[in-house]
């Protein structure tokens, strides 16, 4: 059974875009790196949007090269019941099972394997023309030692085509990241119907987590700062399993990290348990109005730092600060990609299709506590951003 859920008459354009790249650079391949899926801190995503290979079935190293001429093909150090999985997601046809780096790597072990530089080479139409490779920020010691050792001056630091092509989405992509924010916000949703007093956040976590992976999502974590009222200096924020026990009128905030086949939601909400908190509102208006005005100003063509440095400017009226001017960063295959970082210097510009997380970092006055109590995942379109997540942007009140 086959699920694609790009055509593969999408993956034929990106590959093309590669191949022109290589034309223009007289490269004869591109080496594109990508860690197993699992690794979501760092980029995941140049081998699943190059092979459709982007579930968590992919827990192994595993490389797409696209030769300058001739199809594009998957290297992957595994095992072989990999290959069905595979087939079930990717166009490639030409998908080969290679020798590991690293020992503990989940992969046949012993015996003669080929290697990845000798497979790069037997697709190359000129085995002794420059390789070029990128994904190198998250690729391992050993694995490059391997690659240089095997090519030699052959190998090529290559400007990565791959994470500025991702950067922005097609269609079909956005459609997916709709989903995974529709994901998010369920989650959020079954927030305000399970929490009451007396529940540890994790349980309430467990919940919204567990309801989401029920609809599909690959991969579903929440985190949840909680405190009493009135003073946000007085939250704690956990990453790891929330513990504490809430109580009635404590502050909230609740951070989704959710993918849906491949594609990310990464959305933040913030309010209280059973009552409003002025305290909590006076802050909150602050930031809103920062995080509006910059939303106000994205379209293609705007300079990333003019959108910061308006955040930041409209925050310090309000007597927040802004350590790094920083307000987000791209999302799509991967937690954080291109455009990056959205911050007050970049003079990069957006561009239609790009698809972003804004999530201002404020420190508040006197405690220098942090403050990020609004995330929103938006898709630049030619007339300004569009909201991928439908859930209020407004304070929320659980067991209202």
């Amino acid at each position: 059974m086959t699920n694609h859920t790009i055509a593969p008459e999408e993956f034929d354009q990106r590959h093309e875009r590669v191949r022109a790249f290589l034309r223009e650079r007289d490269l004869g391949a591109l080496i594109a790196y990508s860690p197993p899926a699992e690794h979501k801190w760092t980029q995941t995503g140049h081998v699943a949007y190059l092979s459709g290979w982007a579930n968590h079935d992919r827990i192994v190293e595993s490389v797409v090269v696209v030769p300058a001429k001739g199809d594009a093909a998957l290297f992957l150090t595994g095992m072989p019941y990999m290959l069905e999985q595979i087939a079930n997601v990717s166009p490639l046809t030409d998908v080969r099972l290679v020798g590991a780096i690293d020992p503990n790597a989940i992969a046949t072990h012993g015996g003669r394997r080929s290697d990845f530089v000798s497979e790069t080479k037997a697709i190359m139409s000129n085995a002794d023309a420059r390789v070029g490779v990128v994904g190198l920020n998250a690729m391992p010691v050993p694995f490059f030692d391997m690659l240089s050792g095997g090519f030699g001056d052959q190998l090529v630091r290559a400007d990565d085509i791959v994470a500025e092509t991702r950067a922005v989405k097609s269609d079909a992509e956005v459609r997916l990241m709709r989903e995974a924010a529709r994901l998010s916000d369920l989650g959020f949703e079954t927030m305000l119907k399970t929490a009451r007093p007396g529940m540890r956040g994790v349980e309430i976590l467990a919940e919204m987590e567990r309801v989401v992976r029920r609809e599909g999502a690959d991969h579903a974590k929440y985190w949840m700062a909680s405190g009493p009222a009135p003073d946000w200096a007085d939250t704690q924020l956990d990453i790891k399993a929330h513990e504490r026990v809430l109580e009635y009128r404590d502050l909230m905030a609740s951070c989704s990290y959710v993918v849906y086949k491949g594609y990310w939601c990464h959305g933040q909400r913030t309010g209280t348990l059973g009552q409003t908190c002025d305290e909590l509102t006076d802050i909150y208006t602050g930031v809103r109005e920062a995080q509006d005005a910059g939303l106000a100003m994205i379209k293609p063509g705007v300079r990333i730092g003019e959108v910061g440095a308006t955040i930041r400017d409209i925050g310090a009226t309000h007597c927040f600060e802004m350590p790094g001017a920083r307000y987000g960063h791209g999302i799509g295959m991967d937690y954080s990609e291109q455009p990056v970082p959205l911050n007050d210097t970049n003079e990069a510009t957006f561009k239609a299709g790009m698809t972003i997380v804004l999530h201002s970092v404020f420190t508040l006055p006197g405690s220098g506590k942090m403050f990020v109590p609004l995330g929103d995942v938006c898709h630049v379109t030619p007339d300004g951003p569009e909201f991928l997540m439908g859930f209020s942007r407004d304070l929320f009140v659980a067991d209202a």
